[in-house]
């Protein structure tokens, strides 16, 4: 499975994981348990999104390189 759609995926689980903690009808294990993945979940989608950063910030450094390298020389004046 893709980067992308674990963390889709993930997401969708958390949404429903705060659905389910704010029903009135639930019980202190269960809201725990719910917790506890929710914990993880997030922790997963942090690093993610740390991942895909970096990774932004890598190709933004090549792309401020390749275009410093491609760069016209300055003319020079004749004297």
């Amino acid at each position: 499975m893709k980067e992308k759609e674990k963390l889709k995926n993930a997401l969708q689980k958390l949404e429903k994981i705060v659905e389910d903690l704010n029903r009135k009808d639930i019980d202190v294990e269960q809201g725990l348990e719910k917790f506890r993945e929710g914990v993880e979940l997030i922790k997963f989608c942090r690093s993610q999104l740390h991942k895909a950063e970096n990774e932004f910030i890598q190709l933004k450094q090549e792309l401020e390189q390749d275009d410093e390298q491609n760069e016209p020389e300055p003319e020079q004046e004749s004297g």
